[in-house]
């Protein structure tokens, strides 16, 4: 597998801008719009058309989707917003282009006979994978409930080798997306807190820096993933099939999902940005992260108009 293939392309100011001739998508999350654009053929129409193939990863957290661009074979992905700050602090060459889905799902789950409020995980051992979004729900809830990551200790696994954790009664609680959480029911597990209850934020998407001032590429991947979400709007059943038939899930599961965290294919504006901001900002007052960020230093906020989107 050869990563970073270019070619010569006329697009750009000086006309002379180097065109991928394989870009890397990543499909982690089965609702996202790329999934639906793999599977509807709209990757492999559009960037066809400028002779651009696809490959698809499926690398399953944020931080395996940071090194992957940092290491130049990730190329596009929809990762949870608290990649940014860790990928802003890590410094990872990677902008944000605009808001990837709707954000829901997360969820804190304890045992049906375990705490009964936030403020009583202080002292237990949490699964959570650092920097997924089930981590950032949790982060959060513990500084609304007056405490911080340092009040409990955070194990940091897998989703499988959470659940399994879980299970089994080796930690208290599990912070993760509740897609992920397959084997666990009511008799199994209680929400204790969730991404609906502290407010949603949207999922983001990202590129590598040499691709986010070339805007042919991104009006044919932009453009792939609004033609997923229109599709997916006016034929539901024959998306959500297809969905399905990929993945080898139930159609009832992925239509549970897509009821849970929709896809989005939104430009950014000041208010998305300034909430990417304020997550950042207590990921450093937490000592998630060791320096303190500004995400509107890889915010491409024209991203969409130069697509035409």
């Amino acid at each position: 597998m050869r990563f970073g293939t270019l070619r010569r392309g006329d697009t750009g100011g000086d006309g002379a801008t180097e065109q991928p001739t394989t870009i890397f998508v990543d499909t982690t999350s089965a609702t996202g719009a790329n999934e639906i654009a793999k599977v509807g053929g709209f990757f492999d129409e559009r960037l066809g058309e400028l002779g651009i193939s696809v490959e698809y990863t499926s690398l399953g957290t944020s931080s395996q989707m940071l090194e992957g661009i940092a290491a130049g074979k990730l190329d596009f992905t929809d990762i949870g917003y608290p990649g940014l700050p860790v990928g802003v602090a890590a410094g990872v060459d990677f902008r944000l282009i605009g808001a990837a889905s709707t954000g829901g799902g997360d969820v804190v789950f304890v045992a049906p006979d375990g705490p009964q409020t936030i403020a009583e995980l202080a002292g237990k051992k949490v699964a959570a994978a650092k920097g997924s979004s089930g981590w950032a729900l949790l982060v959060r809830a513990l500084a609304d409930a007056g405490l911080s990551s340092s009040d409990l200790e955070i194990v940091d696994l897998k989703p499988d080798e959470a659940q399994n954790a879980f299970l089994q009664g080796d930690v208290d609680a599990w912070a993760i997306w509740s897609g992920q959480a397959t084997a666990i029911d009511d008799s199994n597990g209680r929400q204790l807190t969730s991404g609906e209850d502290l407010g949603l934020i949207p999922g983001a998407l990202v590129t590598r820096t040499v691709h986010a001032e070339n805007d042919a590429l991104l009006a044919a991947y932009l453009g792939a993933r609004q033609d997923a979400i229109d599709w997916l709007e006016s034929e539901p059943e024959a998306a959500i099939q297809a969905i399905a038939d990929d993945r080898g899930m139930d159609y009832a599961v992925v239509e549970s999902f897509l009821g849970v965290s929709g896809p989005l294919n939104l430009p950014l504006d000041d208010a998305l940005v300034a909430e990417y901001q304020q997550v950042a900002d207590l990921f450093f007052a937490e000592g998630e992260i060791a320096t303190e960020v500004d995400i509107s230093t890889v915010a491409a906020t024209d991203a969409f108009e130069r697509a035409g989107l």
